[in-house]
């Protein structure tokens, strides 16, 4: 009898959760939204060669760390916002059995707000492979055109209408490398040449070109050459620096570039023996303020112009003037926020961090867990 009773009241139990089960909403699987843009949304490139075919695009709120989002970034891809705001590229190789089997090359299209893909462009097979180089791909003037860099070793450049959203044509930069467009023309780019000199080259818009030219020698490889990434200055002018120091701004706006006249970074600094920029980001230029931000290393020696940097320095590129030094922790690229009182960001490549500074004072406001990325490539803040 008693064992009847627990029965039945272990019937009842179950009819009473089943019935509390069937009340319970319906979910819908949904995508969530990018929050509104604070001025601080963080696009990390986040690579790895111990695991290349599964890079990643990690999407962080600046102010907190927090992460918002991520996608896939393919075998070491390379990356771009566009600068209207409505759409990420992302162009890269992926395999038909994950590491190996045929490959393809692909410009794929993502929603800025649900960071899904949209569309692709299928590219020829001649994407240049690197750690995260911000150099090989680019938007053009008024975003019609994405241009990207190839090497087989050969090298050319791959130009996509955006909106038709097919290839258009490959232009031969023999010789040359890094693509640098024209900041008023969008049929135009550049490209940093082995001899020192840089190449412009005009093209229609049906892709095929129309001119190219060469300037004078703008700097001397072998004794001090160029990092390829650069920072725009103006609408006309681009910033480089070299491994030595020395900062280079070039017109790259008209059929020919001209430069100003260099000038070191180390004069008139105390103690700037043998201090160097290092890196692979290694500067990042605030409009508002007019100072450049560099990472830099001491006891430089030649190949060092990879090493992680021990402090930021920034400069003031009216004067020609370093006006502030600050202390990192392995920073290898650096980007700077484009309010009137601007955030500066790194990345870590010693311990796979993001760290926040003050732009002014460079006082470090914060950072993230330590090994949060596996191999940090380009930093964008929009």
């Amino acid at each position: 009898m008693m064992r009847a009773t627990v029965l039945r009241a272990a019937f009842m139990l179950c009819l009473v959760a089943g019935a509390a089960r069937a009340e319970l909403p319906v979910e819908h699987v949904t995508v969530e939204r990018m929050p509104p843009d604070n001025g601080h949304i963080l696009y990390v490139v986040d690579g790895s060669v111990a695991h290349g075919v599964d890079g990643k695009v990690r999407v962080m709120d600046g102010d907190n760390f927090r992460i918002l989002g991520q996608f896939s970034g393919g075998f070491f891809g390379d990356f771009l916002p566009a600068a209207d705001g409505s759409t990420l590229f992302n162009a890269t190789t992926f395999f038909s059995r994950g590491d190996h089997g045929t490959h393809t090359e692909v410009l794929e299209y993502y929603d800025l707000k649900t960071l899904m893909p949209t569309a692709e462009v299928v590219l020829p097979p001649k994407r240049a492979q690197s750690n995260g180089i911000s150099a090989l791909m680019a938007e053009s003037a008024g975003g019609t055109y994405v241009l990207i860099q190839n090497a087989t070793p050969a090298t050319s450049v791959t130009v996509v209408d955006v909106k038709a959203r097919k290839v258009l044509a490959e232009l031969p930069n023999a010789g040359c490398y890094g693509i640098y467009p024209s900041p008023t023309m969008a049929g135009r780019f550049a490209s940093l040449c082995g001899d020192g000199s840089v190449l412009t080259v005009d093209f229609a818009p049906d892709g095929h070109e129309t001119a190219r030219r060469r300037s004078a020698v703008l700097f001397d490889p072998d004794a001090d050459a160029l990092f390829l990434s650069a920072a725009q200055a103006d609408m006309h002018r681009l910033i480089f620096i070299s491994f030595l120091g020395h900062v280079h701004v070039i017109d790259v706006s008209g059929e020919v570039a001209t430069q100003q006249v260099p000038w070191s970074l180390l004069a008139g600094v105390p103690d700037s023996a043998g201090w160097r920029p290092g890196g692979e980001q290694v500067i990042a230029y605030s409009a508002s303020t007019g100072m450049l931000y560099v990472t830099m290393h001491p006891n430089g020696r030649e190949g060092s112009h990879k090493d992680p940097a021990e402090e930021i320095w920034k400069v003031d590129l009216a004067r020609h003037a370093v006006v502030a030094r600050g202390k990192t922790d392995g920073a290898i690229c650096v980007a700077v926020s484009r309010e009137a009182k601007p955030l500066v960001f790194t990345e870590s490549a010693t311990d796979g961090s993001l760290a926040r500074y003050d732009g002014d004072t460079l006082g470090k406001l914060g950072q993230t867990p330590l090994h949060l990325l596996d191999f940090g490539g380009p930093l964008w803040v929009q």
